[in-house]
Formats: structure tokens, C-alpha cells, sequence
């Protein structure tokens, strides 16, 4: 019944109630008393109109019985039963907007009846000699031109519900598009990690037996090749090293399921180049170093990463053109850039799930990624650290 306004409603709305009591107020002093009344009674239902619409009805249907009543005529006041109807529509409820329909046809069949039938002092039928078929022309005539006015009123405030649902839906829709698109990257996110996860856990679980192999001949060789001991606490010492990097960078992502089967792919970046070749793709391979430095994690994120980018490259470049594939390092880091031609709207250029899992396996291996268009080219960049082992 009762809406929530702003203050800056409030206001406008009190204004132009005020404004227009004041301009009319002349005219109804002229009238008599009644008309003050019914003055003050309309600027009340304009400045309430949008707070509470079903009230603001109401009162205009009391307000135009005592006006009929009165014997008053079309007072300028009015005015304020179409604001009533417009705000009916506009700001009511699917039952009042109903109601405001329907005191369109009975408000208008009343109007007519009175405008025509009785004229002077309250319920003096008019007798000026008119026949029944000039009375009843009359009748048509006021009958359409109230319900054209009244109807208009309703209509143009079921307009701008209408126009106010269509923007609220937008809105909502553009939120749940927005929302959705941010539950895709996060499930795309928990996945790569899950898979990235899985690749650790080979690393790892291949990092302890190591060492703990290396330990038990260390200890059985002690007395017969004292040498031994050395080369085993060196391997030792230098896969516990790669190990501890491995753990603290995927540490807080770790999702592991024991019935996961780990992926065997060759990580030899030679090996995926000729198997790309193979499926159609030119690829121009050039590395000013290799993948050595960067332990058993940088060594697979790097692996991936290629193959993830060719993979794109197959799917959505030019083929016709050649991809470039270099490594270049500065001692602290392996740099891999990736390019090639792209077809123009394809999702290699708009992005997707493929980018944001190698940007995350860039990130967690302590690197940074970037990709994106440069005029006709796609430019993959992606910088992993160089694992240190002293």
C-alpha cells in the first residue's frame, strides 16, 4: 500500500502539490467553501500519490462523490484524479492497477451521466427541450472524450511500469550474466588448481621415494663405500631441495583424491613441438636454453603452458602462418614466447578457461603471465623462476 520514496521524491512531489494548490486556489474561493475543500483534499492526493497509490484512488473516488454532490462542476483541481490513475498503474499493485482500469470505465460513465443530465443545483435533471437522440449524441460524445482522458492517464502509467520492469530486468539480467561468468572462472580456477594439484603429487610422492632410497643405500654402504655416502647425501640434499619448492607452491591449492590417475605426458618440449608439427601446425622452435634450471615443477608448468598455447594456436590461429615458440633465460628465469596469427573473433582473442589455467600454473610456480593481441598477432609471454640449489 505504502511505497518507499527518496527524499528528493518527497519533495518534488510536495512542490508540485503546493505549486498547483495556489494556482488554482482563486478559482475555488470564487466557488465557495466546498471548493476550498475539495482544493485542499486534491493537493493532498497529488502529494501522496507515489508514496501510497492505492489511498491517493480512493480519496479522488470520495473527493468526486462530494464534488457530485456539491453540484460542483469540472473543477480545475481535478486534474489531480488523473495523477491518481497515472500513479495507479505506474506504482500499484497488479490488483490496484485493475481497479484504476476499472475507475476509468465507471469514472468516465459517471462523469458523462452527470455532465448531461443535470445542470444547476445538485440532482435538478436539465429539460431544455433536447430530444432523446441529441441527449443521447451528447452523452456518446462526453462518454468517449472522458474515458480518451481518464484512459490516457491509466495508459500512460502502465507505460512506464512496463518501461521500469524492461530496465529492472536488464539489470537483474546483466547481474546474473556478471555472476555467472564469475562462478565459471572460479569452477575453472578450482579445476586447473585440482589438476595442478595432481601434477605435485607425482612430483612429491617421486621426491620422497628418491630420497628415501638414496637413505637406505647410504646406510648399507657405509662401511664398504664410504663415497657412496657422499654422492647419496648429495642427491638427497638436492631432491629434498626441488621437493621443498614444489610444496610450498602448491601448499595452499593442494586437492588431492587418491583414486586420480597422474599424467604420464612426455615433458620434453622437443618431443610436443614434433607431435604439433605432426597434427598440421608449423612451429618455429628456438631455445637460447633449456628447461633444466627450473627444477621438476617449472619443468612440467612450462611443459604445459607450450602445449596449452599451441593447442590454441592449432584451434583458433592461422595455420597458413608459422607460430613462433623461444626460450630465452637472464639466470634468474626462463622467459617462453608464443606467437601467432590469429582468426579474428576467435576465443583465442576473447580470452577463456585455457588462459586462466595458464596464468594459474604461471602464478603458483612463482612466475608471471601475460598474453594478448598485438594487431594481427597473439603474444603469449610467460616467465617462470629458475630453481636455485645451493
Amino acid at each position: 500500500m505504502f511505497r518507499s520514496l527518496t527524499r528528493v521524491q518527497i519533495v518534488v512531489d510536495i512542490v508540485i502539490a503546493v505549486a498547483l494548490s495556489l494556482l488554482f486556489l482563486a478559482e475555488g474561493v470564487s466557488n465557495g467553501a466546498t471548493a476550498v475543500v475539495l482544493l485542499v483534499g486534491f493537493g493532498v492526493i497529488l502529494a501522496v500519490r507515489r508514496f501510497a497509490p492505492g489511498p491517493a484512488l480512493a480519496a479522488s473516488w470520495v473527493l468526486a462523490v462530494v464534488q457530485l454532490i456539491a453540484g460542483l462542476g469540472t473543477q480545475p483541481s481535478n486534474v489531480a484524479i488523473l495523477f491518481a490513475l497515472y500513479s495507479s498503474a505506474a506504482y500499484g499493485s497488479a490488483r490496484l492497477r485493475r481497479i484504476g482500469l476499472a475507475s476509468v470505465v465507471v469514472g468516465g460513465i459517471v462523469a458523462a451521466i452527470y455532465l448531461v443530465g443535470f445542470r444547476g443545483e445538485p440532482y435538478v435533471p436539465v429539460s431544455d427541450g433536447r430530444s432523446v437522440g441529441e441527449t443521447v449524441q451528447q452523452l456518446a460524445i462526453i462518454l468517449i472524450a472522458s474515458w480518451g482522458v481518464l484512459g490516457l492517464s491509466w495508459a500512460l502509467g502502465r507505460i512506464a511500469l512496463a518501461n521500469r520492469m524492461s530496465v529492472e530486468e536488464k539489470h537483474s539480467r546483466a547481474l546474473a550474466e556478471i555472476e555467472q561468468e564469475r562462478s565459471r572462472h572460479e569452477v575453472a580456477v578450482e579445476l586447473e588448481r585440482s589438476r595442478i594439484a595432481r601434477d605435485m603429487h607425482d612430483i612429491v610422492a617421486h621426491s620422497l621415494a628418491v630420497v628415501i632410497a638414496q637413505a637406505d643405500g647410504a646406510r648399507y654402504a657405509r662401511t664398504s663405500d664410504p663415497d657412496a655416502v657422499d654422492r647419496a647425501l648429495a642427491t638427497i640434499a638436492s631432491t629434498s631441495r626441488d621437493a621443498l619448492r614444489d610444496v610450498r607452491d602448491v601448499l595452499a591449492q593442494l586437492r588431492h583424491d587418491t583414486d586420480d590417475v597422474s599424467d604420464n605426458d612426455s615433458r620434453d618440449l622437443e618431443t610436443l613441438v614434433e607431435r604439433m608439427r605432426a597434427a598440421g601446425l608449423d612451429v618455429r622452435f628456438e631455445a637460447t636454453t633449456d628447461a633444466a634450471d627450473l627444477g621438476e615443477s617449472g619443468r612440467l608448468t612450462l611443459y604445459r603452458i607450450t602445449r596449452e598455447a599451441l593447442t590454441n594456436a592449432l584451434r583458433h590461429g592461422d595455420k597458413r602462418r608459422p607460430v613462433s615458440v623461444r626460450l630465452d633465460t637472464d639466470g634468474s628465469s626462463t622467459q617462453l614466447t608464443v606467437r601467432n596469427r590469429v582468426q579474428s573473433g576467435g576465443p583465442a582473442v576473447s580470452g577463456g578457461h585455457g588462459l586462466v589455467g595458464m596464468r594459474e600454473r604461471a602464478v603458483l610456480s612463482g612466475g608471471t603471465f601475460t598474453a594478448g593481441p598485438d594487431d594481427e598477432e597473439w603474444i603469449l609471454v610467460a616467465r617462470i623462476p629458475t630453481a636455485h640449489t645451493s
